[in-house]
């Protein structure tokens, strides 16, 4: 049986003091993680989904009975507050666009995604005392041989925002040929079931061409070396990757963390300079980025 919690913790992410020998939950979007603390002991289970499976449903800490037929985990650690803390993944994640996209000399386009994190219980010194992957994704090779890297492979199909361009949403109506296109019709709600997902990082790619070439634009790794997250409501947010090609045929990226810089931050990037982090991956790595 579940009790919210709401006169506990009206946020999700925030560290609060448990009840002890309470069970804990929070739901995930269609996966779940459980806690209870006793003492120094911290007891603690998770339930996986793959991410195609994702739901719109995310909720917790709730008060709850003990998790049945899951294993349990244990660490014994002093501690006062708890809390639920997302992460980007150590990998690169990687999606894909919709159709080959292709950006024209002096235009810009924007990609929102949803990315899944890795979900760690901690302490408020930092210490993680459990760490889950709720939502299982496949693995790929993207890259060459020699500065490739093993990604997380999303199932999310890209749609590029334009300047002075109208939601797709906003289009569809009887009247619109796009509204009478199943197929497509299936592809933007299931673009905006992840975009609605609470549980996920919500992160804005810019994509810049300022070359004297078109951009075609098949897939994106996003690297989270240099991304930070942050709490926005209830919702995860993170830094803007800005992707530029510019005229001298160069490709750079750079973080943009001015619009969230005011807000809690639950992740904080290292502080490894961005040039430091090219000169790691090598020019190839920039064009990987883009999958050019």
């Amino acid at each position: 049986m579940e009790y919210s919690t709401y006169d506990i913790m009206d946020r999700m992410w925030n560290f609060f003091v448990p009840k002890e020998s309470q069970w804990y939950c929070w739901k995930l979007d269609g996966a779940s993680l459980w806690m209870r603390k006793n003492g120094e002991e911290w007891r603690f289970a998770a339930s996986s989904i793959p991410f195609k499976q994702i739901q719109n449903d995310s909720a917790g800490p709730l008060f709850v009975d003990a998790p049945s037929e899951l294993s349990i985990a244990f660490a014994v650690a002093p501690g006062k507050k708890a809390a639920l803390r997302p992460h980007p993944s150590t990998a690169p994640y990687l999606v894909s666009a919709r159709n080959d996209v292709k950006i024209y000399p002096g235009t810009e386009a924007q990609f929102d995604i949803a990315l899944p994190p890795i979900f760690r219980i901690e302490l408020e010194n930092g210490l993680s005392l459990f760490e889950s992957l709720p939502f299982v994704t496949p693995y790929t090779w993207f890259g060459d041989k020699v500065s490739g890297d093993l990604c997380l492979s999303l199932p999310i199909e890209l749609d590029p925002q334009c300047k002075n361009e109208q939601g797709y949403f906003e289009r569809i109506d009887s009247n619109n040929p796009i509204s009478l296109d199943p197929i497509m019709q299936e592809s933007l709600q299931r673009a905006a079931q992840y975009l609605s997902c609470r549980s996920l990082i919500h992160c804005k790619i810019v994509v810049k061409n300022r070359s004297k070439e078109p951009l075609n634009v098949k897939r994106l790794a996003i690297f989270t070396s240099l991304m930070n997250v942050y709490q926005k409501q209830d919702n995860l947010v993170s830094d803007t990757v800005i992707i530029t090609a510019a005229a001298d045929d160069s490709l750079q990226t750079n973080i943009d963390d001015s619009a969230y810089k005011n807000l809690p931050k639950i992740h904080a990037a290292p502080k490894t300079g961005l040039n430091e982090l090219l000169v790691m991956k090598g020019v190839s790595f920039l064009r990987s980025i883009a999958g050019l």
